[in-house]
């Protein structure tokens, strides 16, 4: 028997779920199940992202999964499974937003109906529940200052622009100091970000280049992050702690 779900983040279009099969339970012939399945009030609905990330997956899982989707936000993947054949609206590298149409649930792969098979992927499948029904599961960063300098340094160090920090964005960072990378195109991104932090960048201001007043700047950020005595140089060094604090990867 189908139960409606009062979600808060929809994975179907038309904004009714109704859960067919939850998470770990599924029936007496499988008593493990790493997703929720989910059907919409007139049978099949289209599906769409339920958070903004960067698509990481699109193809075909032969082992029971059929065609499906993967989408990466702050390191977590929202996955789903049995879409219609020829759906598919996204590519892998694509950046969706919240509510984008993604493709359209159906029958393929090991599914007795049409259907949306939805799971949560960290480190492991987890229950997905708590995305569907929870304020801002994803911990989408909501200050706008954080991801405009995110998606400018992104532009800066030429990687993938998605305004999410993670792993790739961190190894391209580079060392920026009054004599290292001093007017790296970074430079003026970091400088838009701690002024709206409340940073004093001195009389210059914002000039795209790395001085003594930015580095005062840096030091002083540094100290209020609560960086090692030794880390407080006013250096901010390529793939280390500083733009670790600055990317919020620690």
């Amino acid at each position: 028997m189908a139960t409606l779900l009062n979600v808060k983040n929809n994975v179907l279009k038309r904004g009714k779920h109704y859960l067919t099969s939850d998470y770990k339970t599924r029936n007496e012939s499988r008593s493990t199940h790493n997703g929720m399945d989910l059907v919409g009030q007139n049978g099949v609905d289209d599906i769409v992202a339920i958070e903004s990330g960067t698509v990481t997956y699109t193809g075909y899982d032969a082992s029971g999964g059929g065609y499906w989707i993967s989408i990466t936000t702050n390191g977590i993947e929202h996955r789903y499974f049995h879409l219609k054949k020829g759906s598919l609206k996204v590519k892998k590298g694509d950046r969706v937003t919240k509510g984008d149409v993604i493709a359209t649930m159906g029958d393929s792969g090991n599914a007795t109906g049409n259907n949306l098979h939805f799971a949560i992927y960290k480190n492991g499948y987890i229950d997905p529940k708590p995305y569907l029904m929870n304020d801002n599961p994803f911990n989408v960063e909501s200050n706008d200052a954080y991801t405009t300098f995110i998606r400018d340094l992104q532009k800066a160090i030429g990687t993938n622009v998605d305004g999410i920090a993670g792993p790739e964005t961190l190894s391209k960072t580079p060392t920026i100091s009054t004599s290292t990378g001093w007017n790296h195109a970074a430079v003026r991104p970091l400088q838009i970000y701690l002024q709206n932090l409340g940073y004093d960048l001195g009389s210059k201001g914002v000039d795209g280049q790395f001085g003594k007043d930015m580095k005062a700047c840096i030091k002083k950020y540094q100290k209020d992050v609560g960086l090692a005595s030794k880390y407080q140089d006013g250096i901010v060094t390529a793939k280390m702690y500083t733009w670790q604090k600055l990317l919020k990867l620690n």
